[in-house]
């Protein structure tokens, strides 16, 4: 009756994280992720990766690899990007392959003031299911002496499926505003049965403040919707020089539920072409605490070629 148990526990947890998308700390560090207008805005060509490893200390745990390159085209005035991400759940039981390929479309107004860049991202994922880990039992029951059918159907191993996603950015000057909807088509991504996976509706907006030549403020906000939970997450970042530091404090809501919120903090060192960061993140409240979770990491890097590179001016986080 207990690996029962474990069966129906891990096969719910299976079909529950399918309706929400991987979270990473650092924005900056993950733009097209965050909205693929995104694609194109540091003027030549970009790649960004991020690994998150979510409470390491869990068995369970999920682990998560984000790999983006993104380029303008000046021909087209269109920034185009590919990413690829790998989503590891329940350590292997549920693997999320995702391939994406994103066009954005460059508009300046105002003498390149005012860009307004809306964007189209096509998804191909792949979902793995190691059946060897989920635990059925016996079927012999030791207190009726009876052998039980089959009490469910198996869950299929793999799924294939197209996803389609779509954003706008508005930026002037060093104001970024944007908004974002991804899996508007609601691909079936049910491993057992049909399930359709929740359109995620995503607003973004970043501001940077120069308080000298060598001292940047970075400002940012991220609020997302997805089958009836919103987490909405607030951070600010100082860069001096080649030094970065920022820290922010995330809130999920779940309809009827207010869930603990996340704090973060995360350091990095940028030189020239090269980023560096790590971040850390802990659930604030005793039901988390109780589980010693231990918190969770992210590392974080990028290679950003631009053809002109201002020698000791700091930029905006968004056009690294």
């Amino acid at each position: 009756m207990k690996k029962i148990l474990i069966f129906f526990a891990t096969l719910s947890c299976v079909l529950t994280v399918n309706g929400q998308d991987p979270h990473f700390l650092n924005t900056n560090q993950s733009l097209v992720y965050l909205n693929p207008s995104f694609a194109g805005t540091n003027g030549y060509i970009r790649n960004q990766a991020s690994y998150r490893n979510q409470w390491p200390n869990l068995s369970g745990n999920y682990k998560t690899y984000l790999n983006t390159f993104d380029a303008y085209v000046k021909p087209l005035k269109a920034g185009v990007a590919v990413s690829l991400m790998s989503d590891d759940q329940l350590s292997g039981t549920l693997k999320v392959t995702t391939a994406s390929l994103v066009y954005a479309q460059h508009i300046s107004c105002m003498d390149g003031n005012l860009k307004v860049i809306p964007s189209v991202q096509l998804s191909y994922g792949i979902r793995t299911l190691d059946v060897n880990n989920l635990h059925f039992g016996d079927a012999f029951d030791p207190r009726y002496g009876i052998v039980w059918s089959n009490p469910t159907a198996l869950p299929t191993s793999n799924k294939s499926y197209f996803d389609a996603s779509t954003g706008l950015l508005v930026n002037y000057k060093n104001l970024y505003v944007g908004a974002s909807v991804f899996h508007f088509n609601q691909p079936d991504i049910g491993l057992l049965g049909t399930y359709k996976l929740p359109a995620l509706f995503s607003f973004n907006a970043s501001y940077n403040k120069a308080v000298s030549e060598r001292m940047l403020l970075n400002f940012s906000g991220r609020l997302t919707y997805q089958q009836k939970n919103t987490i909405g997450k607030g951070a600010v970042s100082i860069i001096y020089k080649s030094l970065i530091a920022g820290l922010g404090y995330g809130s999920p809501w779940t309809t009827g539920y207010h869930s603990p919120g996340t704090a973060f903090i995360n350091a990095g060192f940028r030189s020239g072409i090269f980023t560096a960061m790590i971040g850390y993140d802990r659930n604030v409240g005793q039901f988390y605490n109780s589980f010693n979770s231990a918190g969770s990491w992210e590392l974080m890097f990028s290679f950003n070629f631009r053809k002109e590179t201002p020698k000791g001016v700091i930029t905006n986080p968004e056009v690294w």
